[in-house]
């Protein structure tokens, strides 16, 4: 039985495809849809990089760029410092406004 049905199966599908082969409007859009294929796979193969065989001369390649350098910025270091130096303005701001409240509000205040 299962004889029959793949000897029915195969009788099928040759009909089917000396159907297609004779009609001309499948065999044309079959074509052009294969030449679509061609184009795109021949787009897609010259996109990739291409490595010489062993022994050819290779073309010559373009000087690539210098690397780029570190990025510019405050190091900690000077994060550091910075944050004593305001610390230090800050405390003297302070002793200048204490010294100015101290001096009353007749105080001299061109005297900093």
């Amino acid at each position: 039985m299962d004889e029959n049905l793949a000897k029915d199966f195969v009788a099928v599908w040759q009909s089917e495809l000396t159907a297609m082969a004779a009609d001309r409007e499948l065999r044309e859009s079959w074509a052009a849809t294969l030449g679509l294929w061609a184009q795109a796979a021949n787009a897609a193969a010259a996109m990739l990089p291409h490595d010489p065989a062993p022994g050819s001369p290779r073309a010559a390649q373009p000087p690539r760029p210098a690397p780029a350098a570190a990025a510019s910025g405050p190091g900690v270091d000077e994060v550091e410092q910075l944050s004593r130096r305001v610390a230090e303005l800050e405390q003297r701001l302070a002793e200048l406004l204490d010294r100015r409240d101290a001096d009353g509000p007749t105080g001299d205040r061109g005297a900093v």
